[in-house]
């Protein structure tokens, strides 16, 4: 809908205050350029793309007619062109200027708060319009900072989208006929009226470039608007008053902001940057009037423009009004604002499927009605581009439209209903009874004065009932609330109120006449001001004049339908039943019809302002016969248009009055005889005229009986029409449809074209590759035809130039590969690469490598096979392998040099110290596999003094970083099973031929063995000089212990002693008796038998359990035993059976009255050296148990915890007997309540007969 109806030229109160821009959630602070182009079209955007810089500031988006079926190489070809950067969109893509974005195919785009978005392509018959639906998303978006341009292209798609850029207040180009490949499709913008500039590509993007620095466009269009245009300003109101003038339109109550845009649009396009000079351009451009006149006159239409507003009508309204309707009397529905058509239509195809599905047969009349003469020539024509197919259903366009070259023709049974005629809302006089009144999207570009003054009209107009559509913007305000009443708010659908409207009736017969002049003189103002104007003062009498005096007429045209009527026209013509229809004919009274057929067809034979006349013709008119007079002349409005007729009906009786008072005066003149022979003569007349009527009836009968059979075989005509017409639909769009496979097949071609150009390059830059590079290869095809050959190629394999599409199993080349063919094969069929090294017949060896020829596609076309020379690496890696197989003897020597020495030896390398080689000795002296081994010094290894080893003072770092060598340094470490081992460790650099220190030998020896020797012999020594001691004490004490004892023997002998003396003498004795235990307890230690013999360790205890046996008893003891072996160890059989006895004395005495003993014999290995096997014993009781403090002392010597009954050496003699024969003693203890008791461990090795033997010679020496 545009807003056409605004109000006649008198100033009204202006909208006071800064209009706010169009509200957008995402406006983008740049231009954003939207491209539409199908055939020939990238060969046009790639020439408008090298013209751009890169620091344009906007934004471009490609939309090109693409194969949906097949991928997009645009991007790619367009990158060539451009610094910018190219991208293919995806969906959600943000628009960023200085980017070029072009849409991939089989998808349509949009874009929505500056982000592009992608939806599958829609499956249509004929009609993908991803153009149009681009650049209207784009007009709605962005608005006045939207920019079009159509291309080369066939048909019409994108003239509806910059249609939508431009009644957005966006900028408009399309391509010049001269450059464009196709035309159509800039033609069809251009026939549209909806383009700014036609220029070629380069032109477009120099254009684009100075269009960018306009105000217009600028960043902030709000400020830099209000800047340029302030409101207020004189040279403004100059703008308006020759709007004013030249079209008799007034815009001073139209909304401020949008003519204020509209007119910074026409200076940005005629390059004017002061509203000054635009002032004086106007002034003497009046085409520029005109223009600017058409711009602000906003024209955004469409066919079912908001779908669900036509099925509300079908739902809510067209239901409303035929519940009471008489089914003669027709629906009628006025369009005010109907820019060419759309609307109008639209509203009649649905009220026609309404009544279809209600299968009601009532007429109905559309009334469209609009400002610009241009537009209701478009609508009256009915012809509409082929895009409209993306708003109209193929249903729709099959059933209401007629296919006509380059577009669609709404049928005549829709345009019959439908009457257009050029109006001013509010200078014209207005329809009466209407029932639907459809002013969509109109009332938002007028100010609140004019709004306030169009609600009563259209409450006037419209029958009680009826219904006001207004626009989704757009609503009933202020006081017009009291006319309408809301009855959908979603689709704004209003009701009219049963209420005065206080209209003023003010509406002239004639448009205005304008005082000469451009602009308003100084007198004329000052009069507007006074409250008179004079042209409302001729207005009112021109209508008073022409109300009383002017005759009833009708305008027709060369159709005979009428255009416009003045008078009361109903006294001549009505409605005829059935079908309505503005046939001046068809609509004329009983009786008029010859006279007033007879009269048109003279008029066309007349020039233009030559009237034709009839006279007294007699017409019925509610039951009486009245004489008319017919005057008819015909005219042309404007030069080239077809011609119009004014038909004038007058009374003749009012003509006539003066001939009648003539006549009467003359019959009084005459007697009665002249009165009986005219009444006569009348009576012949009669007679004579009714014998003419009826012949004439009785022609026109036969008339219209030729007329029913003429119209029966024009409607036969008309049916086999139809189905032809139908024939030519389906060929029209099989046209098309091959026409769109033609553009999306030549934009294939475009890209085939710059691929092959590509594709030439590259074959270029390949040869010239190939012939650079010394390397022999040859390209075979899957039936193993010879598909190229490089140069080297050809001379190593011996293939000539000639031989290039032969098989190659028809040609022995110069290699010796008996089994080629095979190899081939088999690497096409596994997708496989096969490598040999082969000789020509020469000798010369060649590295032959085939490999499988794959395509883009990774799919396999054949083989390439290359050669390279390999013969000086032949003939070195001979030599190399006669030295390697050297080296390979001397390190086997070397190996077998380090197996069999005795010690571990390790190689590193230098300076890295990774470790190159070692014997298998380093794994068994370590316990540790190879690898860990090499890591010697991170794993505890001490010092002599037991000091840890630094990484640095490791022997082997050392000889590594300064070459010293290291001899026999001893290292304790721990291995890797946990048990310690003694080394000697020394290293050495090894040197190369200059000195350099290249790697490291480390050897080492393990001192265990010797250690423990010098241990056991450092323990004898100690033991036969504590034995010697022994030896000598027991000596020098016995003896005079037997003294003493003697003497008190003596002494108590003598008769004279009391019995307190006596008490004494025999504590002295036993003193004396507890010193020689002592004394013989250490001898016995170190006296030993003087042969081992095999001990049975279970008997022994048995043995010791018997000997205590009263004690077990007497104390209810519980023995537990448990021998999992006899524990048979070689050894001395009374100082084992003493340890034993030692110990279970020990358990019985700390065991409470039934308590437990527990004892436990397995076959065990020594926990220091696992290797080594033995038997161990576990003696345990559960008595107190012995506190940490005590077992830490236990087996000193003379430590007892038994007080005076203790010596202090049955445990340490115990642990000598032990450790000597060679094992070990260990005690676990708790004195937890609940948990208490100790456990003794004692383990005896396996010791052979010899050692055993040895041990107690040496014993018994050191004794």
């Amino acid at each position: 809908m545009t807003p056409r109806e605004l109000a006649k030229p008198k100033p009204g109160p202006v909208h006071q205050g800064p209009e706010p821009e169009p509200q957008q959630s995402r406006r983008a602070l740049f231009p954003i350029v939207g491209v539409g182009a199908s055939a020939g079209g990238l060969e046009a955007f790639t020439q408008l793309l090298k013209t751009l810089g890169s620091g344009t500031e906007m934004a471009y988006v490609l939309v090109q007619h693409l194969d949906p079926s097949h991928e997009s190489a645009l991007a790619d070809l367009l990158a060539r062109a451009t610094e910018m950067p190219v991208r293919q969109v995806t969906d959600a893509t943000p628009v960023e200027p200085n980017h070029v974005y072009v849409i991939p195919p089989n998808v349509d785009m949009t874009i929505s708060q500056g982000i592009l978005r992608l939806t599958p392509r829609t499956e249509t018959r004929g009609h993908h319009m991803p153009i149009d639906r681009f650049l209207r998303s784009l007009a709605e978006d962005q608005r006045s900072n939207a920019i079009g341009i159509i291309l080369s292209g066939t048909a019409s798609d994108g003239t509806l989208g910059l249609a939508a850029i431009k009644a957005e207040g966006g900028i408009t180009f399309a391509q010049d006929e001269r450059s464009a490949k196709f035309d159509g499709m800039p033609q069809n913008a251009i026939a549209a009226g909806c383009v700014d500039f036609v220029l070629p590509p380069d032109a477009i993007g120099r254009e684009l470039a100075r269009i960018r620095a306009h105000p217009y466009l600028a960043p902030s269009s709000s400020s830099r608007t209000a800047e340029l245009v302030p409101d207020g300003d004189p040279r403004l109101k100059d703008i308006l008053h020759l709007l004013r003038t030249a079209n008799e339109v007034d815009f001073s109550d139209y909304k401020p902001a949008t003519v204020k845009r509209r007119i910074l649009r026409r200076m940005a396009l005629q390059r004017i940057g002061k509203l000054k000079e635009y002032v004086q351009f106007l002034r003497h451009h009046p085409s520029e009037v005109e223009a600017l006149y058409e711009d602000i006159l906003i024209k955004v239409t469409s066919f079912f423009r908001d779908p669900d507003a036509f099925e509300a009508l079908k739902t809510e309204v067209f239901p409303s009004i035929l519940k009471h309707r008489s089914p003669v009397e027709p629906i009628r529905i006025w369009v005010p604002g109907c820019s060419t058509g759309e609307e109008t239509y639209s509203q009649a195809i649905a009220l026609l499927e309404f009544l279809r599905n209600r299968r009601a047969d009532i007429p109905f009349q559309l009334f469209g009605t609009d400002l610009g003469q241009g537009s209701i020539e478009k609508a009256r024509a009915g012809i509409y581009p082929q895009s409209i197919a993306a708003d109209v259903s193929p249903e729709r366009l099959r059933r209401f439209f007629v296919k006509v070259e380059g577009g669609y023709r709404i049928n005549k049974m829709i345009r019959d209903v439908c009457v257009f005629a050029r109006q001013n809302l509010l200078q014209d006089p207005p329809f009466s009874r209407i029932d639907v009144i459809s002013c969509r999207n109109v009332l938002i570009y007028l100010g609140p004065v004019l709004q306030k003054r169009i609600m009563p009209i259209f409450h006037y107009a419209l029958r009680p009932r009826g219904f006001l559509m207004l626009g989704g913007a757009e609503g009933v305000i202020g006081t017009a609330s009291d006319l309408f009443e809301l009855m959908d708010r979603k689709h704004k659908i209003y009701c009219r109120k049963s209420t005065a409207s206080g209209l003023h009736f003010d509406f002239a017969a004639s448009r205005y006449s304008f005082e000469a002049g451009n602009i308003a003189s100084g007198k004329e103002t000052q009069q507007r001001e006074g409250g008179v104007h004079l042209t409302d003062l001729h207005k009112e009498a021109d209508r008073l004049l022409l109300t009383k005096y002017s005759p009833v007429a009708v305008v027709i045209n060369d159709d005979m339908e009428v255009l416009e009527s003045r008078g009361h026209v109903g006294l001549y013509l009505e409605l005829a039943p059935g079908r309505a229809s503005f046939n001046v004919l068809k609509m004329a009274r009983e009786g008029l019809l010859f006279d007033l057929q007879s009269a048109i067809n003279e008029a066309k034979k007349e020039k233009e302002g030559v009237p034709v006349r009839k006279e007294n013709v007699q017409i019925e008119r509610n039951g009486e016969v009245k004489d008319v007079n017919l005057e008819i002349t015909a005219f042309k409005v404007v030069s080239g248009s077809g011609r119009h007729f004014l038909i004038m009906f007058e009374d003749s009786r009012s003509a006539g009055k003066g001939e009648l008072a003539e006549t009467m005066a003359a019959e009084a003149k005459l007697g009665k005889g002249g009165k009986e022979k005219r009444s006569g003569q009348s009576s012949n007349l009669k007679q004579e005229l009714a014998a003419t009527k009826r012949y004439l009836h009785s022609i026109v009968e036969d008339k219209e009986a030729s007329n029913e059979e003429l119209q029966a075989a024009n409607e036969e005509i008309l049916s086999s029409n139809e189905e032809l017409q139908s024939t030519n639909e389906e060929l029209q769009t099989a046209k098309e449809e091959l026409e769109s496979t033609n553009e999306e097949l030549h934009t294939v071609n475009e890209e085939l074209h710059n691929r092959n150009f590509e594709l030439t390059e590259a074959n270029t830059d390949l040869v010239n590759l190939l012939s650079s590079v010394n390397i022999a290869m040859v390209m075979l095809g899957r039936d193993l035809r010879i598909r190229r050959v490089t140069p080297g190629g050809g001379k190593r394999f011996g293939f000539l130039l000639t031989d290039v599409g032969r098989p190659i199993t028809n040609i022995r080349p110069n290699i010796d590969v008996p089994d080629l063919e095979q190899m081939i094969s088999e690497v096409i069929n596994t997708v496989s690469v096969k490598e040999r090294d082969v000789q020509d017949r020469e000798g010369h060896w060649y590295s032959l490598r085939i490999l499988p020829y794959k395509t883009l596609e990774d799919t396999i076309e054949g083989a390439v096979l290359t050669l390279v020379d390999i013969n000086d690496l032949k003939n070195n890696l001979q030599e190399i392998k006669q030295s390697h197989d050297q080296l390979a003897t001397e390190r086997a020597k070397l190996e077998e040099v380090l197996r069999q020495m005795p010690c571990g030896v390790m190689i590193a390398e230098a300076p890295t110290g990774t470790l190159l080689l070692a014997n298998k000795q380093v794994e068994e002296i370590l316990r540790q596999p190879f690898p860990q081994a090499a890591n010697i010094e991170e794993h505890g290894a001490l010092h002599f003094n037991k000091q840890p080893f630094k990484p640095e003072e490791w022997p082997l770092a050392r000889s590594l970083a300064t070459g010293e060598v290291v001899t026999d340094e001893e290292v304790e470490y721990v291995r890797g099973d946990g048990t310690p081992v003694f080394l000697s460790v020394s290293s050495a650099p090894i040197l190369d031929r200059e000195g350099r220190i290249i790697a490291a030998v480390v050897t080492f020896f393990d001192l265990t063995h010797r250690k423990g020797t010098e241990e056991v012999l450092r323990s004898t020594e100690k033991l036969a000089a504590t034995g010697r001691l022994a030896a000598s004490f027991g000596h020098e004490i016995n003896n005079p212990l037997q003294t003493l004892d003697g003497v008190l023997y003596l002494l108590g002998q003598s008769a004279s002693l009391g019995e307190a003396e006596r008490g004494h003498l025999a504590t002295a004795r036993a003193e004396l008796e507890h010193v020689a235990h002592l004394t013989t307890s250490l001898l016995g230690f170190y006296r030993h038998s003087p042969s081992s013999a095999d001990v049975k360790i279970c008997e022994v205890l048995d043995k010791v359990l018997k000997l205590y046996g009263p004690a077990i008893r007497s104390g209810k003891f519980v023995v537990e035993k448990v021998y999992d072996s006899e524990g048979v160890i070689r050894g001395f059989p009374s100082e084992i059976t003493q340890v034993f006895s030692n110990l279970v004395a020990n358990a019985l005495e700390a065991l409470s009255p039934e308590g437990t003993l527990k004892l436990h014999v397995l076959v065990s290995r020594n926990w220091r050296n696992p290797t080594r096997r033995g038997v161990r014993v576990f003696i345990a009781d559960n008595g107190p148990g012995v506190s940490r403090e005590n077992r830490r002392r236990m087996f000193e010597p003379f430590f007892t915890t038994k007080g005076e009954k203790g010596t202090g050496l049955g445990l340490w003699v115990t642990s000598g007997i032990v450790e000597k024969h060679g094992g070990w003693i260990r005690v676990r203890s708790s004195t937890q309540s609940g948990r208490s008791g100790t456990c003794f461990a004692v383990f005896f090795p396996d010791l052979k007969v010899s050692a055993m033997r040895d041990t107690a010679v040496a014993l018994d020496k050191s004794a």
